[in-house]
């Protein structure tokens, strides 16, 4: 009796929940905050970011309560904002605007990470002197190094995930801004080009800056499924959804063997229970699933 009572007087405002969710995003923005900013206590910061390889690589996300930009995981979180306008945006009122800030602020910036050819800005800021110093982002004083891709030091996981971003971004500005959803889609197609010629782990090629922080434990099989599917969704190229449907079973019962700073572990493919930063297996089911009952309707129907 007394928790059927306590249950009634509790008062779930979930629109209030995806105002919060959203307004996060802006607490954790790097770079020249614009006008429309709603956290005045933050302010600008890390405005040189970049220049140690010449490139202007100002905005994006900060990871968490650190200072540092990892891309990989950014370029997920933008991929799920991306997803959630495309899904429920017609239910997100006046917090709709806010939301493809949010997007844009992360696909602004990922459009300068992969601005080069065959190059793309995996991270910006040394984990290991940022991770000593707890400060604010304004007041910051540790490493900014940029940490960069190449054909000879690949990062499949990392491209992928910044190419599905790009891709499902492009849908969700496919309604408001055809435009700047038509650069999205071109350059998604680019950097999955670059992640699928030059196979290879970030691991690797970044080292500590990656591991024991992001490390890469499922291999980036999935992020290549993943992003192959986000640019059929996204262009309806015959050539991407050929990608999945070639590849899919090689994540099915994947062990990898990682290299994590030195030591061999043993990981395997995942769970398709698992979703988020790493493992892509559940979100690429749904995300399947989707265009397999699109694609089967339209050939059948």
């Amino acid at each position: 009796m007394m928790m059927a009572t306590m249950a009634k007087s509790v008062s779930l405002n979930y629109s209030d929940a995806l105002t919060k969710s959203i307004l996060f995003f802006e607490g954790q923005r790097s770079g020249k905050l614009p006008p429309s900013q709603r956290m005045k206590w933050r302010k600008d910061s890390a405005l040189n970011d970049g220049q140690d390889i010449h490139m202007d690589m100002v905005g994006g996300y900060y990871d968490a309560g650190d200072n540092v930009k990892f891309h990989f995981p950014m370029a997920f979180t933008t991929t799920m904002l991306a997803w959630s306008v495309i899904e429920f945006g017609d239910k997100m009122g006046s917090d709709l605007q806010y939301a493809f800030e949010a997007i844009r602020w992360g696909t602004d910036y990922f459009l300068k990470a992969t601005i080069i050819p065959n190059i793309v800005v995996a991270q910006i800021g040394n984990p290991n002197s940022d991770h000593g110093c707890s400060e604010r982002p304004e007041d910051m004083d540790t490493s900014r190094q940029a940490y960069y891709l190449t054909q000879n030091k690949p990062g499949s996981e990392v491209s992928s995930e910044i190419a599905a971003a790009l891709a499902a971004s492009s849908i969700a500005f496919s309604k408001t801004d055809g435009q700047y959803s038509n650069v999205l889609l071109t350059r998604a197609k680019q950097v999955f080009d670059f992640a699928n010629n030059y196979r290879g782990s970030y691991n690797d090629s970044i080292g500590d800056g990656a591991c024991p922080f992001y490390c890469d434990f499922n291999g980036y099989m999935d992020e290549l499924i993943w992003g192959a599917a986000w640019l059929y969704k996204a262009s309806n190229d015959q050539t991407y959804w050929n990608f999945v449907k070639s590849n899919i079973q090689s994540i099915e019962f994947s062990s990898i063997v990682r290299n994590i700073n030195g030591f061999k572990v043993l990981a395997n493919g995942g769970s398709f229970a698992e979703f988020g930063w790493d493992s892509k297996h559940a979100g690429i089911n749904v995300l399947v699933s989707q265009v397999s009952f699109i694609v089967v309707h339209c050939f059948s129907g």
